[in-house]
């Protein structure tokens, strides 16, 4: 009785982590990889930065309005009729919030929609230009173990997202923290040279926290990377061959197969996370520290008569727009990490001149069909040998039949010969031609190849007969059908 399939061992990615310099190094590839695709973008890269530029300064308004307000509560105070006063101020509080909101809201619009036209078109563009790339690759390319169907797609699918993700994180979300956080900075330097000194100060222990977690959670990231893959290929896996699985009842066998992948992802999610909590509340925990030193720092500056009450809530603000973008620093390592470790086997295979076919050569307009088969060696990139030191001759104009056991070679023969693949030893040449000196294109244009398993694209039966030639009338069409009828009547 045949055996069911055994289960696929699940190969995870075990590069060691990456080094700090190799990372930095990596990092700036990659970015420069991605700004050829941003190029077309430079305008609206521009205008979101002047944009971005624009809504710093509108983040300031809150701390000036709430000094304002605490400072002139406190001399209404001191007055006999308050009322008249604190209307006043109020009408002034009012116009210039609603004014600032009113612009708040155009900008901040137009910034966080230039920057998602820039990420939804760059999305497109990288997923366009590896389509287009992986078309000109070798069978070989496609045939390897680690580029089945699942582990291509979430490779290509996951590079995408991360480096999307990347772009919109920073002209979204990052950029305009940053920006408020720059020019939060140079306003408590210049009311206070010890107050700026403490808004400065915790910078580096931020960088420095968020750079131990990213290094951390390196390795873990590469483990979820390969548990996807794996994954995906499982599941594919499992859809092409339902027919079997269902044959052989192993519905339970191939369910406790995912159930392991899911449970092994999900110990590695839940440790992902545990870690990222202990560095938020330590993170949380500088910035508190920080927040009382400006407190204290402020009061004692108050006492001494420099400065007045309204600057504590003034100072506390504006440290709070410099911590805030410190604060989501892990995410920035987050999506660096994400893009490292997807982006670099997204540009791997977009990248990979290997696999490009041969497409100029010798024309093949003008074929005789003389073959010849030298001394052929060939091996499946899964390691299978399927033909050695083979040789024999096709002359023109004779049909000739390759007759043989299965597996014997016979399909490789017609693989090698419209260059599917190429030999690893000997010659196969078309009309005294090394083949792979001629033009692949024009080579396959001139050979009807008729599979032994046919796929049918989506559409209808005419389509299907117009995709040898998109050109065809519907006359040609028929007298194809016709043809095809014919052989298989004879046959």
């Amino acid at each position: 009785m045949p055996t069911s399939p055994q289960p696929r061992r699940v190969q995870l990615d075990k590069k060691p982590p990456v080094k700090k310099t190799e990372r930095r190094a990596l990092l700036w590839n990659i970015l420069k990889k991605l700004a050829v695709f941003a190029a077309p973008y430079k305008l609206l890269i521009i205008a979101t930065l002047i944009l971005t530029v624009l809504g710093s300064f509108t983040a300031q308004v809150n701390a000036f309005v709430l000094r304002y307000a605490v400072d002139t509560l406190t001399e209404i105070a001191t007055l006999a009729e308050p009322w008249e006063a604190g209307v006043r101020m109020l009408g002034i509080i009012s116009a210039v919030l609603l004014t600032k909101e009113i612009l708040s809201i155009f900008i901040s619009f137009g910034q966080r929609f230039y920057g998602e036209k820039i990420r939804i078109n760059l999305s497109r563009d990288l997923s366009q230009k590896i389509i287009e790339r992986i078309l000109t690759y070798r069978m070989a390319f496609y045939t390897s173990s680690e580029n089945d169907s699942g582990k291509l797609q979430t490779r290509i699918d996951y590079g995408v997202s991360s480096l999307t993700s990347l772009v919109q994180n920073f002209f979204i979300d990052m950029l305009p923290l940053f920006a408020s956080a720059i020019v939060s900075l140079i306003i408590m330097f210049s009311t206070n040279f010890w107050i700026g000194l403490v808004g400065l100060f915790i910078i580096p222990i931020y960088f420095f926290i968020s750079q131990k977690q990213a290094k951390r959670l390196q390795g873990f990231r590469r483990q979820m990377r390969g548990f996807r893959e794996a994954k995906s290929g499982l599941v594919i896996s499992l859809i092409n061959s339902i027919s079997v699985v269902k044959s052989f009842v192993r519905e339970p066998i191939e369910a406790q197969k995912h159930l392991k992948i899911q449970k092994e992802m999900t110990d590695n999610q839940l440790r992902i996370r545990s870690i990222g909590f202990i560095y938020d509340a330590v993170k949380t925990f500088i910035e508190q520290i920080g927040v009382v030193v400006i407190i204290l720092l402020t009061s004692y500056f108050v006492l001494q008569g420099q400065m007045t009450i309204g600057m504590i809530l003034f100072h506390v603000m504006l440290f709070q727009n410099v911590a805030a973008p410190i604060r989501q620093l892990h995410r920035i390592y987050d999506q660096i990490n994400n893009a490292l470790t997807y982006a670099e086997g997204f540009f791997d295979i977009l990248e990979d001149e290997s696999q490009v076919e041969n497409i100029d050569g010798i024309s093949s307009k003008d074929l005789k069909g003389h073959i010849e088969l030298k001394n052929v060696d060939f091996t499946y990139p899964n390691g299978t040998q399927a033909l050695k030191d083979v040789s024999f001759e096709i002359r023109p104009n004779r049909i000739t039949a390759l007759v043989g056991l299965s597996g014997a070679g016979k399909s490789t023969i017609i693989n090698l010969l419209v260059k599917f693949y190429a030999p690893d030893a000997g010659m196969i040449c078309l009309d005294g031609h090394n083949l792979k000196d001629c033009d692949t294109h024009d080579l396959r244009q001139n050979i009807g190849l008729v599979l032994q398993s046919n796929h049918i694209f989506s559409g209808t039966i005419s389509e299907n007969i117009r995709y040898g030639d998109i050109n065809a009338t519907m006359d040609d069409i028929i007298v194809a059908a016709k043809l095809v009828k014919t052989s298989v009547t004879a046959i």
